[in-house]
């Protein structure tokens, strides 16, 4: 694909967002909000089993923000805090929502119980736009 080209992808059911999630795994950065609590309603235990090992036990550098709870902020603990960063937002309004950034790539997942769904946006402006959005709210995370 020409690298200046729009592309949208929308995958259907927990099987899309399953496809989704690999195609992160080609990445040498990645940035992830994670706001969802009840993901394995809709994919099991593919994240905790399958995806989480494959990411953290490669040379990816991840910056993570996740919701503000007692087990994230344990589970972090298990994290270098160099390669592997975590952030933690307090959430006022409920999400079964992740969004990832990388390279010229975002994905959006739903985990909607009756339509789940993940969105892969290969288009260079909206990349860039969401880039942006991440890295102001990593930077003001730090501070509070």
């Amino acid at each position: 694909m020409n690298r200046n080209q729009s592309h949208i992808q929308v995958l259907p059911g927990s099987n899309g967002i399953k496809d989704a999630y690999e195609l992160s795994l080609r990445a040498k950065n990645l940035d992830i909000v994670c706001l969802s609590s009840a993901y394995a309603s809709v994919i099991g235990d593919y994240f905790d089993k399958e995806y989480a090992p494959l990411l953290f036990g490669s040379a990816t550098k991840t910056r993570e923000i996740l919701p503000d709870t007692e087990a994230n902020r344990k589970d972090s603990q298990k994290k270098d805090g160099r390669k592997n960063q975590v952030r933690f937002l307090a959430k006022s309004i409920p999400s079964e929502s992740d969004f990832l950034v990388f390279e010229h790539t975002a994905i959006l997942v739903s985990y909607n119980l009756e339509n789940p769904f993940a969105v892969v946006i290969t288009d260079r402006d909206i990349v860039a736009n969401l880039k942006n959005q991440f890295d102001r709210l990593w930077e003001f995370l730090k501070k509070i």
